[in-house]
């Protein structure tokens, strides 16, 4: 019952933060809320028992995803978006009914065809030996891709300061 609940809480939560997140003019709120989402769904990865996946989730989605938004909206100069369209209009409400129409259209078919009496037990490694599988072929790889987002990340700092003027520039001048 408590695993039932747990999940409920969770859903509305998730579904919450995902409609806020597409609903939201302001990008930083948007941003808030769909990490919101990730947290949410993080936690019903938990409740299926895969701690590895919802792991994966906080740091990657939240973590990374998030706060590289973030930082994105915060470079760009304007956050709000005071020229978009009225969500609640009546071309809003057509394309709203559209994508609910294509969402039940694929969904039937995949829920008559699941034989949910049929389900196979999940394979459950540890997650140290999904560590070594993932990590020991590739771990020059790695260390490059972490030099480069090093890199990446110091240069968007310096184009997010802009160059400071020296005394030589003003001299020149």
């Amino acid at each position: 019952m408590t695993q039932e609940i747990t999940f409920w809480v969770l859903a509305v939560i998730a579904v919450l933060g995902a409609l806020v997140a597409v609903r939201r003019r302001n990008l930083i709120h948007g941003v808030f809320a769909l990490m919101i989402f990730f947290a949410a769904l993080s936690g019903l990865f938990l409740l299926l028992l895969a701690e590895f996946i919802a792991a994966v989730q906080i740091l990657v989605y939240i973590g990374a995803v998030g706060i590289l938004l973030l930082f994105a909206i915060m470079l760009t100069e304007r956050v709000t978006g005071d020229d978009a369209r009225d969500i609640t209009s009546r071309g809003s409400f057509w394309g709203w009914a559209a994508a609910l129409a294509v969402f039940v259209f694929l969904l039937l078919p995949a829920i008559q065809s699941a034989d949910l009496a049929q389900t196979t037990q999940p394979h459950n490694p540890s997650v140290k030996a999904l560590g070594q599988q993932m990590m020991d072929p590739y771990v020059i790889t790695l260390e490059v891709l972490a030099l480069l987002l090093t890199a990446a990340l110091i240069g968007a700092v310096a184009a997010s300061q802009g160059g400071e003027k020296t005394k030589e520039d003003t001299d020149d001048a």
